[in-house]
């Protein structure tokens, strides 16, 4: 249940849908590419731990086993999703340790994608989570 589900008649329940097609396919074209810009599963973990945070839903543990560089995505993912000012320079220097700059870049991009669309989905409850 939303707080749209109070809306007067002709105002859709689903905001995206209200975008038009040709914005929705934008948007979801833009999600699309951030996620595959990333390397390895990075993407696939950034998008399930927002995911879970944001509706309270399983935890780190449900991720299964994870390499180092994969643990500091995590990390860095559930800090940016708390507080993103606490991801400090020491975090940022450890991903060099395992990623290129522009693997970086991607990984960071599709964590802030995911945080702002996966909360997105929770407020207005679309019933959509990427």
């Amino acid at each position: 249940m939303s707080w749209l589900d109070d809306a007067p008649d002709g105002l859709p329940n689903d905001l995206l849908s209200a975008a038009g097609p040709e914005l929705a396919g934008q948007i979801e074209a833009m999600r699309r590419e951030a996620a595959l810009a990333t390397p390895g599963r990075t993407g696939e973990l950034i998008s399930l731990r927002a995911q879970q945070m944001v509706t309270g839903v399983g935890s780190s543990n449900d991720l299964g086993p994870l390499t180092d560089a994969e643990q500091l995505v995590v990390a860095i993912a559930e800090q940016f999703l708390l507080d993103a000012h606490g991801i400090d320079d020491g975090m940022v220097a450890a991903l060099g340790q395992y990623f290129t700059p522009a693997e970086q870049v991607a990984i960071m991009f599709h964590l802030a994608l995911a945080d702002g669309f996966t909360k997105f989905d929770r407020i207005f409850s679309t019933g959509e989570s990427h």
